[in-house]
Parts: C-alpha cells; sequence; structure tokens
C-alpha cells in the first residue's frame, strides 16, 4: 500500500505490552485496521476514549513482529470504511 492511500489517524502517545494509545487526530471506527508510514498493517482499533475534542484511540498489535514506537504517526486506508462520522448531542 502506498502512503498516499492512507489517512492519518495519530500519533502514538503510550505503549503497553501489546497495546497502543493514540492522540487521536480522525475518529476511526472499532475494528479498523491500522497502517504504519510504510503501509504495513500493524494493529487494529480496540477501544476510544476521551472528549470528541481530544479522544485517544487504543490499538491492539497483530503480529509479533508488530513494532510502534512512541510519537509514530499510524493510518488508516482511504479505501476502508473506517472513518466514523462523531456523533453530537
Amino acid at each position: 500500500m502506498t502512503r498516499t492511500g492512507l489517512i492519518p489517524v495519530g500519533v502514538v502517545f503510550r505503549r503497553l505490552s501489546r497495546l497502543v494509545v493514540l492522540k487521536g487526530e480522525v475518529m476511526p471506527r472499532l475494528g479498523a485496521t491500522l497502517y504504519s508510514a510504510d503501509g504495513k498493517a500493524v494493529g487494529y482499533v480496540s477501544d476510544i476514549f476521551g472528549k470528541v475534542g481530544g479522544f485517544y484511540v487504543v490499538m491492539r498489535l497483530t503480529g509479533e513482529e508488530s513494532k510502534v514506537d512512541i510519537g509514530e504517526k499510524l493510518y488508516l486506508s482511504s479505501g476502508e470504511e473506517g472513518v466514523s462520522t462523531p456523533v453530537y448531542g
């Protein structure tokens, strides 16, 4: 997958064993696959928490070889139905 087909979801904020917490930029759907900058699938969205204006995304790593670093930006495929529209009210 090329980087042009990727939508930035957020930046890695914390790493807890097999879970990664991202400071969210775009709200993904639960279960959406997240990718590194080189287009490799690294995990899936397992939870979202916080306020709409400042939320966090929890990603579960999918493979033993999946590695992400604090400060790294992760992405959602633009062809995947993964971005949700926030509901206000």
